[in-house]
């Protein structure tokens, strides 16, 4: 058997749909493309799929990623050209990795997701942007976030790895924390910044893309995370020294 991680874009149309469709679009295509597929055992067989971190709908990305088993293959890069031959428009897999027997999944290692963020033009007011890098600035960021036994006071600036704008192209590229113990989701930032520009939040003006998913290593320069899948060193951001 051999485990593998595949890194997919989700564009377009497709976006609306959920995390479980999602789930069912995959085996599907799994199915189609005639892909020997570790199954459960039990009464109940299933495929062995184990996704990174859900996209919220409506939301795009370039950086997501799939674990899956295979009794037999010819080779990572046939089961990529296989499932893409069966895609529909909007999902493509960009990259496969073979794993070692012994990998967590990816839903485990992540712990950080890089996103790309705009307000619609419907919400789009002047210099949110200079004033949302001024908001970010503050030394503490408060907020409220629900969790499965209520709310808890949190501080969002210890879940903002790093952050760049783009004034000219009215964007945000922003670094946050994703994982089992702590997620900081954009839009509880864009929440709270509102607050602190007197205006009233909704979800529905955030455009989110999510870029790339993050795991942690460390080499002899000290602790770093980088994307799932890359072969660029570059890509790696060292954090607390």
């Amino acid at each position: 058997m051999n485990k593998l991680r595949l890194k997919f874009s989700k564009n377009g149309p497709i976006k609306f749909i959920g995390h479980l469709d999602l789930m069912r679009y995959f085996q599907k295509a799994i199915r189609r493309a005639d892909i020997d597929i570790k199954y459960s055992e039990g009464f109940s067989p299933h495929q062995v799929l184990s996704f990174a971190q859900p996209l919220s709908v409506g939301a795009t990305s370039d950086g997501e990623y799939l674990d899956m088993t295979v009794n037999s293959m010819v080779s990572a890069q046939d089961i990529m050209d296989r499932l893409n031959c069966v895609m529909n428009e909007g999902v493509e897999i960009r990259a496969i990795k073979e794993l070692s027997e012994g990998e967590d999944k990816a839903m485990t290692l992540s712990v950080a997701a890089r996103y790309s963020l705009r307000l619609r033009d419907s919400a789009d007011f002047d210099d949110w942007t200079y004033k949302l890098e001024q908001y970010l600035g503050n030394d503490k960021l408060p907020a409220m976030k629900k969790t499965k036994s209520g709310e808890k006071e949190i501080d969002m600036k210890q879940m903002i790895f790093n952050y760049s704008f783009d004034h000219e192209s009215r964007k945000v590229e922003m670094l946050l924390s994703m994982s089992s113990k702590e997620t900081l989701k954009p839009a509880l930032i864009f929440e709270y910044f509102y607050k602190s520009v007197n205006r009233e939040f909704d979800t529905k003006f955030l455009d989110i893309h999510r870029i790339d998913i993050y795991r942690s290593g460390s080499d002899s320069d000290g602790n770093y995370i980088e994307p799932f899948i890359t072969n660029d060193t570059n890509e790696r951001i060292y954090i607390n020294g």
